[in-house]
């Protein structure tokens, strides 16, 4: 029952990336179409992931309350119908109001689902989490494949309606096939600790920086001189290799525990660094791996620092203000973009990388500070 569980949800959490970042491979076309410059382009991301951030919270609570496994089916069949949508969506401010409604339904995924993950595998949590954040690089290596191959022979909008069917279908097998509520706490409490607000800004930071090199990766490639096609296939290889990156992730978690965070974060900002400078094609390789290995070992972190009684609502805390730093990222990077240029742009990229490690080593000599406060009491 386990396996089928974490597979089934690690399916929906694939399909949920897949709608969110079909966005970007389509931007040239979008951007045609509409008429729209590139600071307009990076609020279609923007128009999702802020409703996405607000409903955090709420989600990891009432996922305790009322069933984690029945609110994760409502948000497949939500962002599955709300994404379809998009064929109606005609005008530019149109297609926001649809991103926002579906940024809405996604939103109530990630918390339940990994205060589920972290309560059902509780010894290895580090490594179940690495295998349910292969949803990232995957979502994101199969949303170029299937929506710009029905972008370029039907029109960019239908591709929504294809990644729509396959979600739904996931969402009515989670519902089938595993019978009742697998976790769900007796006692729920809505508290949120201290020592979660230094993690709850690094993840700010990084998630600012995540969604805006996302976001403007292939425009970034095909402005170095790459074709669109190619570009979007580098793409696809950067969320291919990061799901290795994300079981990696998981598994160094399990290892090293927190010392993980600081080694990510310093590891992409030195590879991200690499790409603004050179935009050479071999940087994609190492920076998939370490790219995508972030989501597993700060959602362990995060769950270390709950209880039973208020994970969920932790682990949407920390999640809420990360997106939040999400909704900032792909808007700052396309107007950097539109004033500076894209190689002046993406130095911006490795630079959060490096303010979040220097928030998260902060952080580390805080909880060591306070560990001796302990032990001499």
């Amino acid at each position: 029952m386990r396996k089928k569980l974490l597979a089934l949800v690690s399916l929906g959490w694939i399909f949920n990336y897949a709608h969110r970042m079909a966005i970007p491979p389509l931007i040239p076309m979008i951007k045609a179409e509409l008429g729209i410059n590139n600071a307009e382009a990076g609020l279609l991301m923007t128009a999702l992931l802020l409703p996405y951030a607000l409903v955090q919270v709420p989600a990891g609570y009432f996922g305790d309350r009322i069933g984690r496994k029945r609110l994760l089916t409502l948000s497949i069949i939500g962002y599955s119908l709300s994404s379809a949508l998009i064929v109606f969506a005609r005008g530019y401010w149109e297609l926001l109001a649809v991103r926002a409604l579906y940024g809405i339904f996604s939103g109530l995924y990630y918390a339940p689902a990994t205060a589920l993950i972290s309560e059902v595998y509780r010894e290895r949590k580090g490594s179940a989490l690495g295998v349910f954040m292969v949803g990232p690089p995957v979502g994101s290596g199969i949303a170029p494949l299937i929506v710009v191959p029905i972008a370029v022979n039907l029109e960019w909008r239908y591709a929504f309606l294809m990644l729509s069917v396959l979600s739904a279908t996931i969402g009515i097998a989670l519902a089938l096939a595993v019978r009742g509520e697998v976790s769900r706490p007796s006692r729920v409490t809505f508290s949120i600790p201290r020592n979660v607000f230094l993690l709850s800004a690094a993840n700010f930071i990084v998630l600012a920086a995540f969604f805006g090199l996302l976001t403007f990766l292939v425009s970034f490639l095909v402005n170095a001189g790459v074709s669109l096609e190619t570009a979007s296939l580098l793409f696809s290889l950067l969320s291919v290799i990061g799901i290795a990156g994300s079981l990696v992730g998981g598994g160094l978690y399990d290892r090293i525990g927190r010392r993980s965070v600081a080694v990510v974060f310093g590891l992409n900002a030195l590879l991200t660094l690499l790409l603004a400078v050179t935009a050479s094609p071999w940087v994609i390789v190492p920076l998939g791996v370490t790219f995508y290995s972030v989501g597993a070992i700060v959602t362990a972190y995060t769950s270390e620092k709950a209880t039973g009684e208020n994970l969920g609502s932790v682990m949407g805390f920390v999640n809420m203000v990360g997106f939040f730093g999400a909704t900032v990222g792909p808007y700052l990077v396309g107007l950097l973009i539109d004033h500076f240029g894209y190689e002046k742009a993406f130095l911006s990229i490795p630079a959060m990388y490096m303010l979040a490690w220097a928030v998260i080593k902060l952080e580390e000599g805080m909880e060591g500070r306070r560990g001796e406060r302990l032990s001499r009491t």
